[in-house]
Order: structure tokens, then sequence, then C-alpha cells
């Protein structure tokens, strides 16, 4: 098997972390704009932030990891995912289970917020980005 001709560019994956990071410091400042006056609530949102900026960011690293076995591009994928939603679950079950002063915060709620604000980031990145496989075509296709 021969490698793809033009592999996840570096550049598109440093541009994804960097809108990835911008869009949770957006969001981030918007809750504490809304949310700063309560108490422990900066506390909240840098938790929150932290754990999603993790996930989010390291799930569009491994997404974007060039491989040129398919079967190693479904184990990309899946660990990806896995990554992106695995962090910002073990924070809610830490909260739920023990981080009670965080959780009166808010914390569980920020983490939602961000998750979701950087899960539609991605998605709109990875439709964005993929140019490389618009190119292939079916097997009864008449290209």
């Amino acid at each position: 098997m021969t490698a793809p001709k033009r592999p996840a560019g570096l550049g598109w994956t440093l541009f994804g972390t960097a809108v990835l990071a911008a869009v949770l410091a957006g969001a981030a400042g918007l809750a504490i704009v809304a949310w700063g006056e309560t108490p422990r609530a900066g506390e909240a949102i840098a938790f929150a932030a932290t754990i999603c900026l993790a996930g989010g960011v390291g799930g569009w690293v491994v997404a974007r990891w060039p491989t040129v076995n398919p079967a190693l591009g479904v184990a990309k994928g899946l660990g990806a995912v896995t990554l992106r939603i695995f962090l910002p679950l073990a924070a809610l079950g830490w909260l739920q289970a023990g981080g009670s002063g965080l959780r009166d915060a808010g914390a569980d709620r920020f983490v939602l917020i961000f998750y979701l604000a950087l899960l539609a980031t991605d998605i709109l990145l990875h439709i964005m980005g993929d140019r490389e496989l618009r190119g292939i075509r079916g097997k009864n296709s008449p290209d």
C-alpha cells in the first residue's frame, strides 16, 4: 500500500489547535463575564476549561495524525473520540463523587458548555479541512 499523496498537514493541525484554543478562551471569557461574581466561579471555569482543552486538542491532534493503513485510521479515529469524550466524562464523574466545592460553583455546567462548544468547532474544522478526502471516488464512479 502506498502512502497518501497529502497526509494530514501540520499547518492545518496547528491552525485547528489555535482555533479550538481561541473558541475555548472566548467561551471561558463569556463564562467569567456572566458568572464571575459567584463564589469560586473562577476555579470552576479554570477546571472545566483545562479538562476540555486537554480532551479537545488531544482528540484533534490524534484525529489529524497521518496513517497509511485503513485499520490504523479507524483505530486512530476511535482513539480520538475516546480521548475527546473520556476526559470530560471522568471530570463529571469526579465532580459527582467528590468535587463538591467545584460542583457547587457550577463546574459541571461549565464542562458541558465548553465540551459542546469545542465539539461543534471540531466538527466544523473536520468538514472544512478534509480536502484530501474529497478526491476519493467510489468503485463505480465515472472518474
